[in-house]
């Protein structure tokens, strides 16, 4: 018997673009880094829940930058924060600590699709990618694990 079998006909090609909409999401990644002017930022990646009833889940929304850089993009920030249920007056240390404290949270966002070019092939052709506009705090209870948590202690490791 073997492993895997290749069936040509359930081949997914391409790329599904995320419709407009509101989603309920998990942050999956944040990173700290720095604009091409040296001033902080925060690149967050979502996931669309999977255990929401909703379209696309599993589907990510990529590269969505906060920088704190005028009261504008600190107001974003804030409402990012707001979203992802931190309490009023909760403390950050820096950028990357921001970051840590976000991957896992969830929240809503809403989802605008965003024009942009990009170059290939020496010519610039439209693209369309899924954004994060707005966010809200989620509407459904937190993705809860599956069970009581495990505890694993040095008797029960090979080495």
């Amino acid at each position: 018997m073997s492993f895997f079998k290749f069936d040509e006909e359930k081949v997914k090609s391409g790329f599904e673009l995320v419709e407009e909409g509101k989603y309920e999401v998990t942050v999956l990644n944040a990173v700290a880094g720095k604009t091409q002017k040296n001033e902080d930022k925060i690149t967050l990646d979502y996931e669309i829940r999977s255990d929401v009833p909703q379209k696309h889940q599993g589907a990510k929304v990529m590269f969505d930058t906060f920088t704190f850089s005028n009261e504008v993009a600190a107001g974003i920030v804030q409402s990012l924060l707001k979203a992802t249920g931190f309490a009023n007056g909760h403390p950050f240390q820096s950028p990357d600590d921001m970051a840590k404290q976000l991957i896992g949270r969830s929240l809503q966002i809403t989802v605008k699709h965003e024009e942009y070019e990009k170059l290939v092939d020496g010519k610039k052709e439209k693209r369309t990618a899924a954004k994060a506009k707005y966010y809200d705090k989620s509407v459904v209870n937190p993705p809860q694990s599956p069970g009581a948590p495990i505890t694993v202690g040095s008797d029960d490791l090979p080495f």
